[in-house]
């Protein structure tokens, strides 16, 4: 197997209160990683990046911002993906569940350690022989304190891996291809970062995806076990979910439905991300918190429960907190099974209620049977 040059930034910082003004409510590391047979190559496309893009000397995601330059941003990373072969491993902590749960990642040496050993370990198991070079940050002191614990306690060497390294290099006077990192790194963090995230970043993952595997920390597995006979039907589910959706936004043109735009813009980019996760409430709020000052969980709900009425396909499951746009029948399946858990025992305490008033009374008063208000709720029970 081919050498791997791997090449690592972040985008966010490691403050835990969100509360904060400038705390970013993700942290992103983005790895690009190119075949050492290709680096010679490489080096001559940053240059020729620069100079058709006339960024100076160097490609800086900083230097393009949010808004103004974003078109200048995406024709980059549509040159570099259409000039050269790499993968993108993506490694996106939600630092809101963090906060929750810190322990010692509140400090910044403890959440920088072990964040990069969770990422880098994994190129032990993927790659026989790498380099990583990792964008400097930090004091002197730090940078040699993170090399030893990460050549300690990430890095696997042994007789038949023997070349396996990793350094920090400063992407302007050391390593200048972690500019790739760079412009990288700043670009998934306006597509993860519910902070930063716009509906226009959903350009970015369209120019990417192809590349990007994408981990989450920490990150709920939903089972997801189809059987044959389902797959069919997911399909058409699929299909039907994208068919409301796009009937939805291009219909919906009242200004008091501009929040629900936005939600449902969200819920689609991460769907096409990860499928299968379920977005967290307090990440959906964080979101929205950019256009209304007033969203809360409580508002939230019912802009859901809303959009269910008006007939889109979010769904949550049973003992799982979150939302997703459906994208198989198991997700309309435990849907289903959420609501019938509360139907059921309803059902069957106004059964048992009917039945003691209808006794005491000697069936003088038995709603169920002499109230036509409740005909719909008998026929229901009738079904237990």
């Amino acid at each position: 197997m081919e050498k791997a040059k791997i090449f690592i930034d972040e985008f966010g910082n490691s403050h835990l209160n969100l509360s904060k003004k400038g705390t970013f409510s993700h942290f992103v590391y983005a790895s690009v990683i190119i075949p050492e047979s290709s680096i010679d190559h490489a080096r001559l496309l940053r240059a020729d990046i620069c100079k058709k893009f006339r960024l100076g000397p160097n490609i800086k995601s900083k230097n393009l911002g949010d808004n103004k330059y974003f078109q200048k941003r995406l024709d980059i990373l549509n040159y570099l993906i259409e000039n050269l072969d790499f993968t993108i491993d993506v490694l996106v902590i939600d630092k809101q569940k963090l906060e929750k749960e810190s322990g010692g990642l509140r400090y910044k040496k403890t959440f920088y350690k072990y964040f990069q050993k969770v990422l880098i370990e994994k190129y032990n198991l993927m790659y026989d022989s790498f380099n990583i070079h990792l964008d400097k940050l930090g004091f002197e002191s730090f940078r040699k304190e993170l090399i030893n614990f990460i050549d300690k306690e990430s890095i696997q060497r042994d007789l038949f891996n023997p070349d396996r390294t990793f350094e920090l290099s400063d992407d302007r006077t050391d390593e200048n291809l972690v500019q790739f990192a760079d412009i990288i790194a700043g670009s998934l963090g306006r597509l993860f970062c519910s902070s930063n995230y716009s509906p226009k970043s959903d350009k970015i993952y369209e120019i990417l995806h192809t590349r990007m595997s994408v981990s989450y920390f920490p990150y709920p597995q939903i089972s997801n076990n189809e059987t044959k006979e389902t797959k069919t039907l997911s399909k058409e589910i699929s299909k039907l979910n994208l068919e409301s959706l796009k009937n939805y936004l291009e219909t919906s043109e009242k200004s008091e439905d501009a929040l629900k735009r936005r939600l449902l813009e969200y819920l689609y980019t991460n769907s096409k991300i990860d499928s299968e996760r379920l977005v967290p409430s307090y990440e959906l709020t964080n979101y929205l918190k950019n256009f209304s000052r007033t969203i809360n969980d409580d508002k939230l709900r019912l802009l859901i429960r809303d959009l269910r009425y008006e007939g889109l396909f979010i769904i949550s499951h049973s003992g799982k907190p979150g939302y997703k746009l459906a994208s198989t029948y198991s997700d309309i399946e435990q849907h289903f099974n959420h609501f019938m858990k509360y139907i059921e025992p309803m059902l069957q305490k106004i059964k048992v209620l009917n039945e003691n008033i209808s006794q005491l009374s000697f069936n003088k008063i038995n709603p169920l049977e002499k109230d036509e208000q409740f005909i719909r709720i008998k026929k229901l029970i009738e079904q237990l």
